[in-house]
């Protein structure tokens, strides 16, 4: 199923994903929408850094179409029951509070009850055997307003990890794996 590699990637992914500047770089002007994301970006980073599955699961719906997303086939947790699993395969792939990084491309915004928000962000935590590890992280996430409370809906966070550059614009790329049949 996950990788060790993907484990830390998601793991640093949901920690990156709660403190990101995305929202700080934004105009001066109190918007406070944004500040309610951050907020539940906030709780995320926290609830990562002391490897709290019961926090983590608790920002997400019970809403069997929500989904997080890595790079490779198999990749794919849908509904809370998948996702905590996977975050729980996560948290044992660093040492709590190791996770660092800074997302120098950000980009995000709402309407209505609906938030979004990207990053590309170099990563740095500390393996279960000390070992430091550093790596670049593209991440993504819509969050969804429901009874007044802002939850994740999808998460998705990929990276290069043959240590190649991506493949040329206009070069054939291998067709996705094939999407599990729906439920």
């Amino acid at each position: 199923h996950c990788s060790r590699n993907y484990r830390s990637l998601l793991a640093a992914t949901l920690a990156w994903a709660l403190t990101a500047p995305i929202w700080a770089a934004q105009p001066a002007e109190t918007d406070p929408v944004k500040e309610e994301v951050k907020a539940v970006l906030s709780q995320h980073d926290e609830a990562m850094s002391k490897q709290d599955i019961k926090a983590l699961v608790a920002l997400y719906p019970d809403d069997p179409t929500i989904a997080m997303m890595g790079t490779g086939p198999g990749e794919f947790w849908k509904g809370k029951t998948e996702v905590e699993t996977a975050y729980k395969e996560f948290l044992k792939d660093f040492k709590a509070g190791s996770l660092k990084h800074q997302c120098p491309d950000t980009s995000g915004g709402h309407q209505g009850d609906v938030a979004w928000l990207v990053a590309s962000c170099n990563m740095q935590d500390t393996a279960p055997d000390g070992k430091a590890r550093n790596y670049v992280l593209n991440v993504s996430a819509v969050l969804k307003r429901e009874k007044g409370s802002w939850k994740f809906q999808t998460l998705h966070f990929s990276n290069l990890t043959d240590g190649g550059a991506p493949p040329p614009a206009g070069a054939a790329s291998a067709p996705a794996a094939a999407p599990k049949k729906a439920q």
